[in-house]
């Protein structure tokens, strides 16, 4: 009986175990990725405040020239703080990809043990395939929490546990583009003119 109850709770603990660091780690994680996003909101009503004073002060040469040394230091700050918030958001899933994967390593150790204690020792060979459903069934939390984490962090992170690189230039419309090639394009896509409004424009 008391082998019993501690073959149970050596499985019940390793389950508990990928419980808590599933929660943890996905709700540290959610926290990393909301944070990013707060970041990104702030910095885009920042941009946005210089380049609406850049248009007021636009004939202030020292002002003019104030104003782009804050949004090129601004620019760099962002970035900085954006790639800390993806170094942690990389280091923490690597952290729980390895305690998930080592608290998977003793469950199936667990589960070995069982099953060979099971067929061999104590002759229960009737009910081997019996223990051999219930060990199974102990594994869909492990591929669920790989799985949870994997759709949670593949946007962000390569599966060498490397954060993605973005070109953070595209969130701000690069000023390489012609006025009447793509940056044409891009009117016409977002912002179409309707034809008579081009004539009215036009005779305006």
């Amino acid at each position: 009986m008391w082998i019993k109850y501690l073959n149970e709770g050596i499985s019940f603990s390793l389950l508990i175990g990928i419980a808590w660091v599933l929660y943890r780690g996905l709700k540290r994680n959610q926290g990393y990725l909301s944070e990013r996003e707060e970041l990104l909101k702030r910095y885009l009503l920042f941009r946005g405040d210089i380049q609406v004073r850049l248009k007021v002060y636009g004939e202030d040469e020292k002002t003019f020239q104030e104003l782009l040394k804050n949004l090129s230091e601004s620019w760099k700050n962002f970035k900085k703080t954006y790639d800390e918030y993806l170094l942690a958001l990389s280091r923490n899933t690597v952290k729980i990809r390895r305690l998930l994967l080592f608290l998977a390593l003793g469950l199936f150790a667990n589960s070995v043990r069982l099953l060979v204690e099971a067929h061999y020792f104590l002759g229960l060979r009737h009910q081997f395939f019996y223990i051999l459903g219930r060990e199974l069934s102990n594994y869909v939390l492990v591929i669920l929490g790989f799985l949870l984490l994997r759709s949670q962090t593949h946007r962000f992170i390569s599966l060498k546990g490397e954060t993605t690189k973005m070109e953070r230039e595209f969130l701000f419309y690069s000023n390489s583009l012609s006025e009447t090639g793509e940056r044409g394009t891009l009117y016409d896509e977002f912002a179409p003119l309707e034809k008579e409004g081009e004539d009215r424009g036009r005779e305006n």
